[in-house]
């Protein structure tokens, strides 16, 4: 079972990790969602037969780990400290598209994280975040034009 986790939490690390850090815009609370969502992964690894039902059971645990974050009460009444945030995602991409999305609200910057980075279809994102498909299909739309405004007045302003 080791060396199988092992295979799992190499190939999927990454991918959890920036839906983590796209819900909170910070490192050291995505590590710590990283760390939670395989350790339950670990405790419940034996219920589980294929890479995909993995990964779409990685993805859920992840976005209720980061409600949970938000939703307690010492996320809520602490104060940020200011630590230079390095980006979640390290391949060679245009800079200004990254500071654009992160400038959407989360609900927006969740649904084109998961439509375009993570490749799930709209019934499957409309399944991990339990909202109706209509309503993704919405914030898709509303987020592409949110973010083409983004982008148009970075490009005005150069």
């Amino acid at each position: 079972m080791d060396e199988e986790y092992i295979r799992i939490f190499t190939l999927f690390k990454n991918d959890i990790y920036r839906l983590a850090f796209s819900y909170t815009k910070n490192t050291l609370d995505a590590d710590d969602i990283v760390q939670s969502v395989f350790i339950k992964l670990y405790k419940n690894f034996d219920k589980f037969s294929d890479d995909i039902s993995i990964k779409k059971w990685l993805t859920k645990v992840t976005i209720n780990e980061c409600k949970t974050l938000f939703l307690s009460a010492w996320k809520r009444k602490m104060v940020p400290i200011t630590i230079k945030e390095e980006p979640a995602i390290k391949e060679k991409i245009d800079t200004n598209l990254i500071d654009a999305l992160f400038k959407l609200p989360k609900k927006y910057r969740i649904v084109l994280f998961l439509f375009y980075y993570e490749d799930y279809k709209i019934k499957e994102i409309a399944e991990l975040l339990n909202v109706k498909e209509e309503t993704i299909k919405t914030r898709l739309s509303r987020a592409r034009s949110q973010l083409k405004d983004i982008l148009k007045g970075e490009m005005e302003n150069e």
